[in-house]
């Protein structure tokens, strides 16, 4: 297990001046995650952007969410360094794993997280660290690939996602009620099946896809996938702390 995260890390290190240019889609559910929260509250104290990346969620969050207080935590340092440079003064960078103990209990209101949870070992002991983070009216919004991500590519070719029943079972048994929520489908078409792969290397999102690119294009992809494109499935959560876990 402590492998696979730094191969994840490692694959993240190595987008740090790529990710920017071949984001959008990341771009495209963070706009999504944050209208969705809009609808529930637009003014938090203090709020915490987990695996920000480059910072450009935490940009658009801080854009259109007012707040007094926000962090950017991530544990790629090539990634924070990027975010640090372009996020304002007032925004406090931490290079941190999120699956490990970091703030003390009821010290956030938001916490948001775009596109990373998909990569955490164990996601409900990290549900309920955020859950103990969160103050008792505090929100968690969350966006993350399902159970579904990537159709075109076989099975053997793609890192393991949850469905959306199994991650609303591992939030309501770490204390938090859904109040929200969107299955967002998207398809990226490009030149060639290679481009798309790289596409995600770009990104640092290739852990289980290094072999793919040294390999027959025709054994990654599923027979009938002839047009060269990717189709995201992904959940977008928007959260409620409930009452405190005992």
């Amino acid at each position: 297990m402590v492998n696979l995260k730094s191969a994840i890390k490692r694959q993240f290190d190595k987008s740090f001046d790529t990710y920017d240019r071949y984001c959008s889609l990341q771009n495209e559910v963070c706009d999504h995650s944050i209208q969705l929260l809009k609808k529930q509250a637009t003014d938090f104290e203090v709020m915490a952007d987990f695996a920000c990346g480059t910072g450009e969620s935490t940009l658009r969050l801080i854009e259109r969410i007012t707040h007094r207080q926000c962090y950017a935590i991530d544990f790629s340092d090539k990634l924070l360094s990027v975010a640090a440079h372009k996020l304002p003064s007032t925004v406090h960078p931490i290079l941190f794993d999120f699956e490990n103990n970091l703030f003390e209990a009821q010290t956030l209101d938001l916490i948001f997280c775009n596109m990373g949870l998909q990569w955490a070992l164990d996601l409900e002991k990290t549900f309920k660290l955020f859950q103990n983070y969160l103050n008792q009216s505090g929100y968690l919004v969350f966006s993350m690939p399902v159970k579904g991500n990537f159709p075109e590519i076989k099975q053997g070719f793609k890192y393991p996602l949850l469905a959306q029943e199994e991650i609303s079972k591992h939030l309501e048994q770490s204390g938090f009620q859904v109040v929200e929520f969107c299955l967002y489908h998207s398809v990226r078409c490009f030149e060639s099946h290679k481009e798309a792969l790289v596409s995600l290397k770009k990104v640092g999102a290739n852990v289980s896809f290094q072999q793919a690119l040294r390999v027959n294009l025709r054994d990654v992809f599923v027979e009938d996938c002839v047009d060269p494109r990717l189709t995201y499935c992904v959940g977008i959560y928007v959260c409620r702390k409930e009452n405190a876990l005992c």
